[in-house]
């Protein structure tokens, strides 16, 4: 599933653009900070949103017109992803040492999907420092720098119209291993 257009879709009547401006936003100060942004989702009403990036997680929360409030977590420290459903939404908790992000109301398929990609993303960097642990070569390098790097190139292709919106997905889909 592409959490960035499912996000989209489920913002509501009449915020479908906010929210992808937003996210728009959001990718390209990730861009910026030489990051990539994998997966997104938001609360139904949109004021909470969880980023997650090759190297982090961030919470963004609109707490009014002109003020917003922020936390980030180094995937490295995250020790717990929890999933809490009621009939129709979930809430998702990431918590690291000495730091906790939390938002509601999310699609439980997107939470899902949320939890599913973070829980990978781990995995690679978990797979990626036994590599570097270990006696150092050039096969070994290919780790989660690669990956996020090949998802930077993807994103131009698709930036430049050579790959379709559903050739993206699916090729980093396969890099995550989602």
């Amino acid at each position: 599933m592409d959490t960035f257009a499912e996000t989209i879709k489920l913002a509501g009547f009449g915020k479908k653009k906010m929210m992808a401006k937003q996210i728009q936003m959001f990718d390209d100060r990730f861009n910026d900070q030489g990051e990539t942004l994998l997966a997104v989702c938001a609360s139904v009403k949109g004021t909470e949103q969880l980023y997650v990036t090759d190297k982090r997680v961030l919470l963004h929360e609109i707490k009014g017109i002109t003020s917003n409030d922020e936390r980030s977590i180094p995937v490295s420290s995250i020790s717990s992803i929890n999933i809490s459903n009621t009939l129709v939404h979930s809430s998702i908790e990431i918590v690291s040492t000495g730091n906790k992000a939390k938002i509601d109301n999310v699609p439980i398929h997107v939470a899902v999907e949320i939890k599913s990609a973070i829980e990978n993303l781990k995995e690679i960097q978990k797979e990626t420092s036994k590599e570097t642990l270990s006696v150092p070569t050039p096969e070994k390098e290919k780790g989660m720098n690669n990956v996020a790097e090949e998802i930077r190139e993807l994103k131009d292709l698709l930036d430049d119209g050579i790959l379709t919106q559903d050739e993206f997905d699916a090729k980093k889909k396969q890099l995550l291993g989602i």
